[in-house]
Parts: structure tokens; sequence; C-alpha cells
């Protein structure tokens, strides 16, 4: 069967399904169904876990001499199978239906994190679909997210208003796992409560101040020494590296499409195809007004080597080069 996953724990506490495919871009949603998966698992006594990835050097017969090995401890095993690109190919996904057609007594938990429609529609898939569970997770989008929002807000005992969750909503975009972050550490200051959106404003204020939402904020708006002293208190309270640039990263992506486009059609017209919401329209014209399409783009060229330095690949002091680049894009008096 087809189910997404709010309906997952459902038929997780009906019975365990022989095999389950978790797929989809949104990575929270992945990694949350299959954590039900586990649980459920767990409470059935199959506490026993083999894990295998699929890479280069990846042999599809370890799928089936995984199960055909058995266990000293346990008669049922959870098998996860981790196939990042979505595309077993012919021999994985003839290898995939057979270890379903053989209806083997270990649960298969197949897991992908590159999907669309027409993956979708394989034939391995329907196989699947047919013995066990296909959970779809795809992104959620702008107009979907205060749904949702709402949704893990009431999971959390919490109650809240329409106007609270599109806040939320507007001010997290793009960033599911930022959102349900906000909305855990909303439900560890409200506990059973209705939130109203007064608090919820100053609750996301507090920890806005040094966040990479606001760095983003900054640096569009223009206000450059802010912005160095938002960098500084993200170093200081030991922010992710790569989670700082995110929200950057994404702002300054969609100026440089504003600018390029906007040479032969409306700014208005480009937002609404982009799904850029009105609040955040005005910082992001004012940093094409300041610094231009060229400046734009050496900007994120910049930011990918922010990215290497963050994840040690490059040589350089990040957190030096971050202050440099955000302070000329704030800063910079025109195009140039």
């Amino acid at each position: 069967m087809k189910l997404y996953a709010e309906r997952l724990p459902e038929q997780l506490s009906r019975q365990i399904a022989p095999v389950y495919l978790i797929a989809g871009p949104e990575r929270l949603i992945v990694e949350e169904a299959a954590d039900e998966v586990r649980k459920a698992c767990r409470a059935q006594q199959i506490d026993e876990r083999i894990r295998l990835s699929v890479d280069r050097s990846f042999k599809w017969d370890e799928l089936g001499q995984s199960t055909e090995t058995g266990s000293l401890f346990a008669s049922r095993r959870l098998v996860e199978l981790r196939l990042p690109t979505g595309k077993p190919g012919a021999e994985g996904g003839k290898t995939i239906r057979q270890w379903v057609d053989d209806r083997h007594e270990d649960v298969l938990l197949i897991l992908c994190d590159q999907w669309d429609m027409q993956q979708e529609r394989s034939a391995w898939v329907k196989a699947i679909e047919k013995a066990g569970v296909y959970v779809p997770a795809w992104s959620i989008k702008p107009a979907q997210l205060p749904r949702w929002i709402a949704q893990r807000i009431r999971s959390k005992g919490l109650q809240a208003d329409n106007d609270v969750c599109d806040f939320l909503a507007e001010r997290l975009e793009g960033n599911l796992l930022a959102a349900a972050q906000e909305v855990d550490r909303l439900a560890l200051l409200f506990p059973g409560s209705r939130l109203e959106l007064d608090e919820g404003r100053k609750a996301v204020a507090d920890s806005a101040r040094f966040d990479a939402f606001r760095l983003a904020e900054l640096v569009m708006t223009g206000h450059a020494g802010s912005a160095l002293r938002c960098i500084r208190g993200l170093r200081e309270s030991d922010s992710p590296e790569p989670a700082v640039l995110w929200a950057l990263g994404r702002e300054l992506e969609i100026a440089l499409i504003v600018a390029r486009r906007s040479r032969r059609e409306s700014p208005q017209r480009v937002f609404a195809d982009l799904k850029v919401w009105q609040s955040r329209q005005p910082p992001i014209e004012a940093c094409i007004r300041r610094n231009g399409p060229r400046r734009l783009e050496a900007a994120i060229g910049r930011l990918s080597r922010l990215d290497l330095l963050s994840k040690g690949q490059a040589h350089g002091e990040f957190w030096l080069e971050l202050e440099q680049l955000c302070a000329g894009l704030a800063s910079a008096p025109g195009r140039p």
C-alpha cells in the first residue's frame, strides 16, 4: 500500500509489513518515518539490525546473503538498505522483487533520498506497494507548510492560532528541520499551552538573536555592523558552520535569479514564479540594488568555498572569510 508519513504509526500499530520503502527528497520525513519502523520492530522484539548501503562497491547478492545467514539470537531481523540514488538498476530491481516474492521472515526497510514520479512507477516499487508499504517523502510546498506546522504543534500537545503557524512558516520556509526544531523548542517553553502570536514572535526573536536566518536578513537589508555582530555570536555559540551558510545561500541564489530575469520581466512576476514570501521581497531587492548580478554571482562562488571550508575540504579561516563576504554584500555602495 501507499500511505503518507502521518499515517504510518497507525499502520505499524496494526501489523509490521514485510517490506517498507521510504523515499523522497525531504530528509526529515524519511528519517522520522524510518524511526517509526525501527521503534515498531523493537516493540515486537525485532532487535537485530542489518545495515547495507548501496554504493559503487555494493554487490546486490549482499542483500540475499544477509537474510540467508540465520541469526543465533533472533528469529526476525530488520534489514535496512540505503539506496541514495533511488535507482537500483536492472539487477537491483530484480533482486528487490525476488526478495519480496520470497516472503522472508525478516523486515526489509529501503531508504532513498533522490526520488521522482518516474521512479515511483517502476516495477520494483509496485512490487513493494503490493506486498508492503511505500511512504513517499516529497518536499513540503510553501502553501502546505502552515498546515504541517499546525499538525506538528498538535503532536507536541500544544495549540496555536493560524497566524502563529503562518508566522513560523514564513520564517522557516524551505527548512523543514529548522521548523521541527522550532516547534520542539516552543513545546519546551510552553508545555500544554495555547500559543498566541505575540508569544511565538518573542520566543522566535529570543532564539533568532544570533541565528543563521537573522544573519541572512541583516546581510540582505544592508546592516553590515549588525551582521558582523551576528556572525560573532554564531561563532561563540558553536553554531554548525554548514547550517550558518544555508539561509544566506538560499537568499543569494534567489537574488541572482531575480536580478537576471528582471532585465526582461517584472520582479513581481519572478518572485511569484519562485514562490517567495512577500516579506522577503524588499530585502532581496535591496541586496540586488547594492550588488547587481556580477557581484551576486561572485558571492555565490565564495559561498561554495566557505562550504568546502566548513567540511574541512579547503584551507582557510571560515569565520573570517564569512565576515569579509557578508560585510562586502551588506555595505556595497552600488552595482559594479
